[in-house]
């Protein structure tokens, strides 16, 4: 393996150096330039909404993060094979839960009905020009959410022949009862079994989730138990680009429904498992006979970045 050196902190400023001396206090940080990238960006509620500066959160997305993470990678020169894919969840009322709509129907903790949809916007290709792939994810936003909320519906109606009214069924759910960690465990079933049969052209891979929540998201505990186990197996890590000011909470945070694990005196008296002390581990879903609470977990393997820039955009003639 061939690595080079391209930049350094030095008394906290990053400078560009042609060398550098390796102590036993060096910190490298290895990154690939021929790596698969798997994009997520996430369609909710808040996408359409307005930032305090005025651009809403989906013009951020295409005028503003995406052209500086494309053209600080054509600079670099890498060759990432790269997988940009749209992520939503849709909630339904009871009332709506009717016909072909029940087909694929899940429920969450709550009760709430939902369906999770995911687009593909570019699989695993490798593109010098990348102007044309921000005009499709720009027109993706509006096609992908009437797609989910009305011509899926329409079409199921359609092929079941039933009631084919053409009529919004659904509406998007907030940020943080997005589909998060189903996103991420469908990136890491093809690195599953990454060590048989690899491929030469790539090295390593890359996980980047877009949001324009704060970071704050709600979950199911088994599901983010199965995650934690997946992201420690394959020695990876989550980029968590979040589109807001930081907030005054810890961030990022997931909130899930259990019962108070075991005390570490019931865990010494019967030398059970350490990790049962811990909320995650311990306890259970939620379905025993302990009373079910709500807690807290700070994900460890998320790498947070608040992207809060403006792109001053010139002014129309005609305006």
């Amino acid at each position: 393996m061939c690595s080079s050196l391209s930049r350094g902190w030095f008394d906290t400023v990053l400078i560009q150096v042609p060398s550098a001396t390796v102590t036993s206090s060096t910190r490298p940080i290895f990154r690939s330039l021929s790596a698969k990238v798997t994009i997520f960006i996430q369609v909710c509620r808040e996408l359409w909404e307005f930032s305090g500066d005025g651009e809403r959160y989906n013009e951020k997305i295409v005028h503003s993060f995406l052209p500086v993470l494309f053209t600080k990678w054509r600079e670099t020169g890498t060759n990432h094979i790269v997988t940009i894919v749209l992520i939503s969840r849709v909630f339904y009322e009871e009332s709506e839960m009717q016909g072909p709509i029940v087909d694929g129907a899940r429920q969450d903790e709550k009760g709430n009905w939902y369906k999770d949809f995911y687009k593909v916007i570019t699989d695993g290709e490798i593109l010098r020009e990348w102007k044309p792939i921000l005009v499709s994810i720009k027109d993706s936003f509006w096609d992908f959410q009437r797609e989910i909320l009305l011509t899926h519906h329409y079409r199921a109606a359609q092929g079941a022949k039933a009631d084919a009214r053409p009529r919004l069924i659904g509406r998007l759910s907030y940020a943080h009862d997005g589909p998060v960690l189903e996103a991420i465990n469908l990136g890491l079933n093809p690195t599953e079994t990454h060590y048989i049969d690899r491929s030469l052209s790539i090295t390593g891979a890359m996980t980047l989730l877009i949001s324009p929540g704060t970071g704050y998201f709600s979950v199911n505990k088994m599901l983010l138990r199965l995650t934690t186990a997946r992201m420690l197996d394959q020695g990876t890590i989550l980029y968590l680009i979040l589109l807001t000011k930081p907030p005054l909470h810890q961030s990022p945070i997931f909130s899930f429904q259990g019962t108070e694990p075991e005390t570490k005196f019931e865990i010494e008296s019967r030398s059970a498992d350490p990790l049962a002390s811990d909320p995650l581990w311990g306890g259970d879903n939620g379905r025993g006979i302990r009373e079910s609470k709500t807690f807290w977990w700070e994900p460890f393997w998320i790498s947070t970045t608040f992207w809060d820039k403006q792109m001053d955009l010139p002014f129309r003639q005609d305006r």
